[in-house]
């Protein structure tokens, strides 16, 4: 019996973060994580760009690939992602 593994590529749960994160770029996802950092890092959203990278560094699997498109995907799977921080209060 073959074994069922599950997707990384599902919809958002949570659109409104969905639409903070971008990996289009490198510098598009640079500013996802700038704008997050600002507001105070929670898990959840950490989780988020984890889960952005770990599908970043997926799609360098693929073979239909432009070079530059390997050259962004490779970009963003090597970015590091800040530590929790919590909410801050305004």
């Amino acid at each position: 019996m073959g074994r069922i593994t599950k997707s990384i590529f599902f919809p958002p749960k949570d659109k409104a973060l969905a639409r903070k994160i971008s990996i289009r770029t490198p510098n598009a996802f640079r500013k996802s994580i700038k704008i997050l950092k600002k507001q105070g890092l929670n898990l959840k959203e950490k989780k988020a760009l984890v889960l952005a990278r770990t599908r970043a560094r997926v799609q360098l699997a693929r073979k239909n690939l432009s070079l530059r498109e390997r050259k962004q995907f490779e970009v963003i799977s090597r970015m590091r992602i800040p530590k929790v921080t919590g909410k801050k209060k305004r």
